[in-house]
């Protein structure tokens, strides 16, 4: 090969990874901005099951089963917020 088409090639190289850290960093960003829209859901279900355990303390029915199933759709959320923040970090 001449030195033309080893600069060639040089410069694709160079030119597709920083085409892949640009990527990566607009992965990291919508990555980021997911994470804070599942926190503000996780918030906003906490306060949800923080309403209905009151709710509840104050009835006779020790049993319920949509408190259960908040407290559920909470713990997935948080799981997910873990997840979403690992992929935050991978594509750093």
């Amino acid at each position: 090969m001449s030195s033309r088409q080893d600069l060639s090639i040089a410069q694709h190289l160079a030119l597709r990874d920083m085409a892949s850290d640009r990527n990566d960093a607009s992965a990291a960003a919508e990555l980021s901005a997911l994470v804070d829209a599942v926190e503000a859901c996780r918030s906003r279900l906490t306060a949800l099951a923080e309403r209905r355990n009151a709710a509840v303390r104050n009835s006779d029915d020790d049993s319920d089963s949509l408190l259960v199933s908040i407290y559920e759709a909470e713990r997935g959320l948080s799981t997910a917020i873990r997840l979403l923040q690992r992929a935050v970090r991978t594509a750093r």
